[in-house]
């Protein structure tokens, strides 16, 4: 397992994984990734791919941004955890693992002190997985969004 600065030329690749992870982006997720190479896209900042032993198949993914205001963050500023992702066949063998590895690397070049991230309630996994990576939860929340109409 290798993992790496994603470059243009991975492109279809990270799109489909994205897609593997969040079905329902499937009708934008080659826009933001196309839109991420152009330098247009803001809410990622840097993306790591993890590649299989042959180093010619992408099995996992972070997207890291910045974002101001983080629940529990003494910074700012804090980089974030956008989406973290390792295709279900290769779970299980720490490619997770050094992929936080190297978002906590990244983010200490950057000159930060804290990594942000975050898990829906419901998936226990995911929130495990991050405690025992060394997050601490720092709150619970459900957000809630209406759509208003024009005429009431």
């Amino acid at each position: 397992m290798k993992i790496r600065k994603i470059q243009s030329r991975d492109a279809l690749a990270w799109s489909a994984l994205r897609i593997e992870f969040l079905p329902e982006i499937k009708d934008i997720s080659q826009q933001e990734v196309n839109d991420f190479f152009l330098g247009t896209y803001p809410n990622i900042k840097e993306v790591f791919i993890a590649l299989d032993d042959t180093s010619q198949n992408m099995i996992g993914f972070i997207e890291l941004n910045l974002r101001n205001n983080i629940p529990g963050s003494r910074q700012q500023t804090t980089p974030y955890i956008e989406a973290w992702f390792v295709s279900p066949s290769y779970q299980g063998q720490g490619i997770g693992k050094a992929l936080i590895k190297t978002a906590e690397n990244w983010a200490r070049e950057q000159g930060f002190h804290e990594l942000g991230s975050d898990a829906p309630i419901t998936n226990e996994k995911s929130v495990n997985l991050h405690k025992q990576l060394g997050f601490n939860e720092v709150e619970r929340v459900v957000c809630l969004l209406k759509r208003l109409t024009h005429d009431s």
